[in-house]
């Protein structure tokens, strides 16, 4: 169990590694290649509040999947039910992303590199964190079952979410797109998730495109199906077949 528990640690610290060295690598990139500012004062600020969602539902859903996957030394305790670990390695990752991401942003904000390192909207942020916290677990809780029928799915879904981050409006607004693209991008909910994330911080951020509802549709759903298939998986594996 220390052992395990040392793996899960230094993964979740190779995950924040990860996120802080691609945001500051796009930083570097985009400075090189001449990018301008689409919005705000600070490219840097610009890129976090677009990588940081797709990092952290990427990272959310992938630890609740593999955490029900290994489960089978917990479930010995009476009580404990796998999803039960699920959830609590899934909020050791968000308190983890969360923790780091506060100082990244006070970072910013102390050495003045942008006047909109502190979020103005509360309500968006809090939208946000609720949203994409329960749409990250219900995806997780497919994916373990996805998993369970599909061994290479694991592999699948890790390719998958890095590229996802590509067409989830984190180097762009998708506002200011032609047509044509965002009528695509718009059923991505990723995408509404990232234009809300950055509301609570860009007084000006286009909201045209943000559907709540949308996104609500979508977490209920995944949450719903997820649940259904984790109790499907459950009293498969408790039936021994």
């Amino acid at each position: 169990m220390r052992l395990r528990n040392s793996k899960h640690a230094f993964s979740q610290l190779f995950d924040l590694l990860e996120a802080v060295v691609f945001i500051v690598a796009h930083f570097i990139i985009f400075t090189f290649l001449g990018r301008h500012l689409l919005i705000g004062d600070s490219l840097l600020l610009f890129i976090t509040t677009g990588i940081l969602p797709v990092l952290f539902f990427r990272s959310i859903s992938i630890r609740t999947a593999s955490a029900l996957e290994a489960a089978k030394a917990v479930t010995s305790i009476p009580f404990i039910e796998a999803i039960d670990y699920a959830i609590a390695r899934a909020f050791v990752e968000f308190l983890s992303f969360t923790m780091a991401f506060i100082g990244f942003f006070a970072l910013i904000a102390t050495f003045d590199l942008s006047r909109y390192a502190v979020p103005y909207n509360p309500i968006a942020l809090v939208q946000f964190i609720i949203l994409i916290s329960f749409f990250a677990f219900g995806i997780g809780l497919i994916n373990s079952f996805l998993i369970f029928l599909f061994p290479l799915w694991k592999f699948i879904w890790g390719m998958f979410s890095r590229v996802q981050i590509f067409f989830s409006a984190v180097f762009f607004i998708p506002e200011y797109m032609p047509p044509q693209v965002k009528n695509i991008l718009a059923y991505n909910p990723i995408m509404h998730l990232v234009g809300l994330f950055r509301t609570a911080f860009y007084p000006t951020y286009p909201t045209h495109m943000l559907s709540l509802t949308y996104v609500f549709g979508w977490t209920c759903a995944v949450m719903i199906l997820g649940l259904a298939l984790e109790r499907t998986l459950r009293n498969h594996r408790a039936h021994g077949h």
